[in-house]
């Protein structure tokens, strides 16, 4: 076997968030009187910190108010989505079992906010499929996406050389990251569309068209 762990990316690969963000972030373009125009958000803001991709729409679209509010109602309308609407992406638990089966390893990497973490432990347990292995953003000093650094953080707590590591994104800039750090990189279509996410090793529309004993 070429590669011995799979570093997931969490937002739009393990967790079907794309629709929740879609429609919290529409409730808060809304509140301020704003159009929201997804695939224009989306492509900013995708591997982000929360905070650090508020402060940007504060500067984007001149919203009003501190980045300390207006992160407060992002959350808040967030939470609300998390807590009544959160599903794992489709084929993401029995592709799991299948990689386990096949011995490869597995952790997250993730630049997903402290706050909505903590939600996402609570309703689906990914500890189940991931123990401690599960490396936040903040692990790396809030490095975002393209910086390769919670992808090589990730490996160095896996003990697995970056070579020997597949990445699976949903975003453009988390694939550059994936590239950056040494890594194969595969792209899986829920959240862009495939000319989107060109810059991968391989692209695939759902788990099921990953084949694990070619890998």
């Amino acid at each position: 076997m070429k590669f011995e762990t799979i570093i997931f990316d969490m937002d739009g690969v393990v967790i079907d968030s794309e629709v929740l963000f879609n429609n919290a972030d529409t409730a808060f373009f809304r509140y301020h009187e704003k159009v929201y125009n997804r695939e224009e958000v989306v492509l900013v803001l995708a591997g982000m910190d929360l905070r650090q991709g508020t402060a940007l729409l504060k500067e984007k679209y001149g919203l009003a108010g501190t980045v300390d509010e207006l992160l407060a109602l992002r959350q808040k309308l967030l939470e609300e989505e998390y807590r009544t609407h959160l599903q794992p992406v489709q084929g993401f638990t029995q592709f799991h079992a299948d990689l386990n089966s096949a011995g490869f390893r597995s952790c997250i990497a993730t630049a997903a906010n402290e706050f909505l973490m903590g939600i996402v432990m609570d309703m689906l347990k990914l500890e189940q499929y991931f123990g401690q292995h599960i490396y936040k953003i903040a692990d790396v000093g809030y490095k975002s996406k393209p910086d390769p650094a919670i992808y090589t953080y990730a490996a160095e707590k896996m003990q697995t050389d970056p070579a020997k590591c597949i990445v699976i994104e949903d975003a453009p800039k988390g694939i550059q990251a994936a590239k950056n750090a040494g890594m194969f990189c595969i792209g899986i279509t829920t959240t862009f569309a495939p000319d989107r996410l060109s810059e991968a090793d391989l692209v695939v529309d759902s788990f099921d068209q990953i084949d694990l004993q070619k890998l």
